[in-house]
């Protein structure tokens, strides 16, 4: 569908790169809604309540649109990972702009710092009887203690940034495993570096790791590991896409398994229900059960959070880790999700599109993925429509 020029969008895609949110905008143009990506070329004009330099898809086809209105919602995910702060700042001034002219947002304007500070986000988890791994503060006393008595110990920034500045200490036969998340210098390639050091050396290179990479300015704590279960001796947990969608309705878009699996960031996604079966296998709840209490942790989750701020959030990835009694733990939410967190294009054309464990999941991947987008826009319809009807933008 073709839009003109004065068409006000429905929703506007905070981005930095097009690719990521091109299937959100496909989706859009074939259900026949005006949905565009504010990039960093956009500019914003204040007094005309315009945006220039905008890309949408119409008639399936990607295509430059030199001016549209504000669009009715807002959609942020520009995440503020690496360095480049002239982006950061690009991005927030739009976003206040657009929040100033009453565009609404599927996750709150500049509310979600209990979701970003991840000492107040447990300490509330605690408050309201939510399993969630204990936090402690970021001393060289403290972390050889947790150290001792836990096999992993992750040490955070309080504020979280998509993965960015966390540095995991896991102990071996090897010594301790340091590893932590860089931008590699094509500033898109994202890499992990390990290294292995004795353990009286160990908080030393930590602070080495942070004045090196420039994160010793960041205020940091302590997060000892829970007793998860491992797979192949990998890290795992679980992301459960929390949305709101048509009316405003809430629940579980969907959930997938990652696990450590390579250098690539952010682990290798797969089936959850391999992981509830495996579980399974050694205590005594069933599979299903345990796919439950996964759902019911990430509402409950959800709805603490939305009581705390005295909002409605549209959209929370939930970390889940499972330990080996098949028991939850909220390990962070995350208010930018990321992108195709559950079907992964770049093996397109292979036997198993997805690589997964699970060559099957490969349909229900790509569904999940589809409904997110869909509960995205019907999400964006309510907030719009219930704006116009208390005659708002």
């Amino acid at each position: 569908m073709t839009h003109q020029p004065h068409d006000k969008p429905l929703l506007g895609i905070l981005q930095g790169r097009l690719i990521p949110r091109k299937a959100l905008l496909e989706l859009a143009d074939s259900l026949g809604v005006f949905a565009i990506a504010i990039t960093p070329d956009s500019e914003i004009d204040p007094k005309t309540k315009t945006i220039k330099n905008v890309v949408a898809v119409q008639g399936g086809n990607t295509v430059p649109l030199p001016s549209v209105p504000f669009p009715h919602v807002v959609y942020d995910m520009q995440f503020s990972k690496g360095k480049g702060q002239k982006r950061r700042k690009h991005f927030r001034e739009i976003a206040k702009a657009l929040n100033a002219a009453g565009s609404h947002f599927i996750n709150p304007y500049n509310s979600l710092g209990l979701v970003n500070d991840k000492v107040a986000f447990g300490e509330l988890m605690s408050r309201n009887g939510i399993s969630s791994p204990s936090c402690y503060p970021y001393s060289k006393e403290s972390f050889e203690k947790l150290l001792s008595e836990h096999e992993s110990v992750f040490v955070k920034p309080v504020s979280g940034n998509q993965g960015f500045g966390i540095i995991t200490t896991t102990r071996s036969e090897l010594g301790i495993e340091l590893m932590y998340i860089i931008v590699a210098s094509c500033d898109t390639e994202i890499e992990r570096r390990q290294r292995w050091y004795k353990p009286e050396n160990v908080f030393a290179a930590i602070e080495d790791i942070r004045s090196d990479e420039g994160w010793s300015q960041s205020e940091y704590f302590l997060q000892p590991s829970v007793d998860y279960f491992p797979w192949d001796g990998r890290w795992t947990w679980l992301r459960a896409s929390v949305q709101r969608a048509g009316e405003g309705r809430l629940g579980v878009v969907g959930i997938v398994f990652n696990y450590l699996h390579c250098s690539e960031y952010g682990g290798r996604h797969d089936d959850p229900q391999i992981l509830y079966a495996k579980i399974a296998e050694n205590c005594d709840k069933s599979a299903k059960d345990i796919e439950y209490a996964c759902a019911r942790i990430a509402l409950a989750t959800h709805q603490v959070l939305e009581d705390a701020i005295g909002q409605k959030i549209g959209e929370l990835g939930m970390d889940i880790l499972l330990d080996n009694n098949g028991n939850p733990h909220i390990l962070e939410a995350n208010n930018k999700q990321g992108n195709l967190i559950y079907w992964d294009p770049q093996y397109a054309g292979t036997q198993n599109p997805g690589g997964f464990m699970n060559p099957e999941f490969n349909e229900r991947a790509k569904a999940m993925d589809v409904n997110r987008n869909k509960a995205i826009l019907q999400y964006a319809e309510f907030l719009a429509a219930k704006a116009l009807n208390s005659g708002g933008v």
